[in-house]
Formats: C-alpha cells, sequence, structure tokens
C-alpha cells in the first residue's frame, strides 16, 4: 500500500513468523487501530523479499466479494477458489475472521494442509475464548494491537508533514486530547478527529455488538458502557454504579448482569480491565478493578463538552503504552494504600509504577512535604528491589529512596522502557 506509515513495533514480533506454517498469526484490537493496516505493511514486505503475487491471498471479510461470508464452508471455497494450482507457500490473509462461524475449522485444514501461512485479525476476544481456541490443532500467536503510542504519533506526523510543535509537552496535550487512532493523525481539525472516534464506537455496535446474544436491554447496555467511558481509570465499586444506574434508568440491576455487560465492553476492546494485586504476594484481588480506554478519544465521543482530567488521562496513556509493549499490568495493594501500577515485564522481573500530574514538593509549617509524601509513600512501603516509578509531568526531576522519577512524555517519546 502506497504511502503507509510503518509500525515497526509490531512488525518486528511478527516478521520472524512471516514463513511459519505451522502457526496462525492473530491480530487483534479495538476497531480502527490499524489491524487491516498492518496487514498490508507484512504483505509489502513479502512482495519485496519476492514472494510472488499469486501466492499472497487476501481475503477481507468486510468487503465485497467476502462481505457473505459466514461460515467455514464458504470460507474455505473462497481459499480454494484463490489456491488452485499454487506452489510453494500460501501467505493467506483474512481480515475480521470474528465474522465466521466456526472459523476454527477452516484454520485446521489450512494448517493440515501444510503450505499456509496464516495471518487473521479480529476486532473482538469471542475467537480466542476457549471454546474456539481448544478447537484449533495449530498453534497461535495473539499480538494485541493498540492505537498509536506517542513515538508513533509524532513519527506519523511527521511522515504525513503534519505541523508538529516545538513544544512537544503540547503534542503530548494534543495527543491525549485527540486520542492516538492512526487516521486522526491525517485530520486537521479537532471536530473531525472526535468525529472519528465517535464513527468508531458506532461501528462496534453495529458490527460486533447489536447481535450478541448476551445484551437483553440496549438502553441498560449503552448506560454502562457511558458510566464506564465517563468513569475511566478510577477504582469502580459495584455498588455505587448499581445505585448510580438506578438512579438513571429507575430500573434495579443486578450484579451478574453488570459484569455481563462490562465483559462485553472489554471483548470489543472499547475498554480493558485492570485487577488488582496485593504486592506482598502478587495474588490477584477480586472487586474494586479500574477500567482503561483503548483510546482516550473514546471520552469525548460519549460527550464533546468533557474535559481533560489530566490525573486519569496520565494513567491511561501509561496503561496502554505498558500494555503496546508487552508488559502485564495491574493495579497494586500494599497494606491501606494503592501503587497505581504493578507490571511485570516479558522476563517476567517486576516493578511499580505511580503516575501524577506534577508533584508538589512545598513545605509545610512542620518543614515536610505533605503533598509530596502521597506519591512516594507507597512505594516506599515495598520493600523488595524490583524498580520503582514516578511518572509526570515535571521537567525537573526529583531524585528521593531510590525511586525513578521519569518526565512521561519525555519517556514515551524516546520509546524508553521500564
Amino acid at each position: 500500500m502506497d504511502n503507509l506509515y510503518v509500525r515497526e513495533l509490531y512488525l518486528e514480533k511478527i516478521r520472524e513468523y512471516y514463513d511459519s506454517t505451522g502457526i496462525i498469526k492473530i491480530l487483534t484490537g479495538v476497531k480502527g487501530c490499524g489491524k487491516s493496516c498492518i496487514l498490508e505493511m507484512i504483505i509489502d514486505e513479502l512482495r519485496f523479499q519476492s514472494v510472488p503475487n499469486e501466492n499472497i491471498i487476501e481475503i477481507n471479510l468486510d468487503k465485497r466479494p467476502y462481505k457473505g461470508i459466514r461460515n467455514s464452508e464458504q470460507l474455505l471455497k473462497a481459499i480454494a477458489d484463490k489456491t488452485r494450482g499454487l506452489e510453494g507457500t500460501r501467505y493467506l490473509f483474512i481480515d475480521n475472521i470474528s465474522h465466521v462461524k466456526d472459523y476454527e475449522d477452516a484454520m485446521n485444514i489450512c494448517y493440515e494442509d501444510g503450505r499456509y501461512s496464516v495471518f487473521i485479525t479480529a476486532s473482538n476476544r469471542y475467537i480466542l475464548r476457549p471454546e474456539h481456541v481448544k478447537k484449533l490443532i495449530a498453534h497461535y500467536i495473539e499480538y494485541e494491537i493498540y492505537t498509536l503510542t506517542f513515538s508513533e504519533y509524532l513519527d506519523m506526523k511527521k511522515f504525513y508533514d503534519k505541523k508538529i510543535s516545538r513544544n512537544h509537552q503540547e503534542e503530548f496535550i494534543k495527543y491525549m486530547m485527540e486520542g492516538s487512532f492512526p487516521k486522526v493523525v491525517r485530520y486537521d481539525l479537532l471536530d473531525g478527529k472526535h468525529s472519528y472516534s465517535k464513527g468508531v464506537l458506532e461501528d462496534i455496535y453495529e458490527q460486533e455488538v447489536r447481535h450478541n446474544k448476551r445484551i437483553k436491554n440496549k438502553e441498560m447496555f449503552d448506560a454502562i458502557k457511558e458510566y464506564i467511558v465517563r468513569n475511566f481509570a478510577t477504582t469502580i465499586s459495584i455498588k455505587d454504579m448499581q445505585e448510580s444506574l438506578h438512579r438513571r434508568l429507575g430500573i434495579s440491576i443486578r450484579k451478574e448482569t453488570l459484569y455481563n455487560y462490562l465483559g462485553v465492553l472489554e471483548d470489543v476492546y472499547i475498554v480493558n480491565k485492570c485487577s488488582r494485586v496485593d504486592i506482598g504476594d502478587k495474588r490477584f484481588l477480586k472487586g474494586k478493578e479500574r477500567y482503561y480506554l483503548s483510546d482516550l478519544s473514546f471520552y469525548y465521543a460519549i460527550d464533546m463538552y468533557n474535559t481533560l482530567d489530566y490525573e486519569t488521562s496520565l494513567q491511561n496513556v501509561v496503561y496502554n503504552y505498558a500494555k503496546a509493549n508487552d508488559y502485564t499490568v495491574g493495579v497494586g495493594k500494599i497494606g491501606s494504600l494503592q501503587v497505581d501500577f504493578i507490571m511485570q515485564d516479558v522476563n517476567m522481573d517486576y516493578l511499580y509504577v505511580q503516575v501524577v500530574r506534577y508533584i508538589n514538593n512545598k513545605v509545610d509549617e512542620n518543614w515536610e512535604h505533605p503533598e509530596e509524601d502521597i506519591e512516594y509513600e507507597p512505594l516506599e512501603k515495598i520493600h523488595d528491589y524490583y524498580p520503582k516509578y514516578i511518572m509526570s509531568l515535571d521537567k525537573l526531576l526529583r531524585k528521593r529512596s531510590g525511586i525513578k522519577h521519569r518526565n512521561v512524555f519525555e519517556f514515551m517519546e524516546n520509546g524508553q522502557m521500564f
């Protein structure tokens, strides 16, 4: 595809499996995050490696002539029609496999054939539920694709010759307010950017939610979605949520129904749940989770008059950045105190992150720093030797108790790892 910004963050993870016929490469993520474009990037690289065009089979189930394919038999026929008589490895790209009932049957036949290197995308988590993946004979690797990181956002603006402020903190604020869908970078007006995000939400409902048998009451689902989006990055009390929705809808909502509808929001990648973890024994705790938006623009999509909350927005950006870089993330609990994030990297090592807009180091009448202490105290109570970070917008970085203080947008602009 011409004029396509290349997302090396993901290609470098997938590249070693381009020719693997024994592993299905599954790209998942919120609608509009760039999964289809990453398939095009892979195809471009295969063509550059002199793979014949006829051995690259593209089936986009959102577009004609494949839009009507809804079961594995129809999919297999379409594949057979495009591969008849081909020699060598067939590179099969299927966009939006979640439209296909019993997709795993088709994938198994391709695997048993031994000549297919398969890449598929999905905009929901349904296809990776145990009842589906347990039927797969082939191994699979899931690559969850996120909307743009801050460094990708800046690079993409440069790539498309968009104006960039010399003050990159200003760009970081724009990044939080505009959202980070790849397509919005090419829009110039904020209204157009937010309209795109609103359209994504509408498409998600129309294509991924409307026919979902788990949703019995659309009004209730919309109210729950709005509540979670408005309260992103904050600790969610189910009881408080029940009371708020009762006042709005005038009906009582069972806890099981709430969790069911929250699960749907997760399945279609509107939000990601971040569970609490006891830092002492690294045990997951039930209740009082936080939900982070897959893209901050959803906050403005439900109400254009919403104002930027720096604390929660910074948390959301740090969460998505960590997930895009393959960290496992939870909310840390130590005694009665809370650490914004406990993370685990690919080497199974832990680290702790506190996020704040600015650290206020004013002294009180006792020559103490009460506001600064609020941020440092939870980290200082952790008595292991894993790294501890405070992420903020401060330019002047502090040193205290061996805790690493980092400027959040410089950290992300430079693609640093925790």
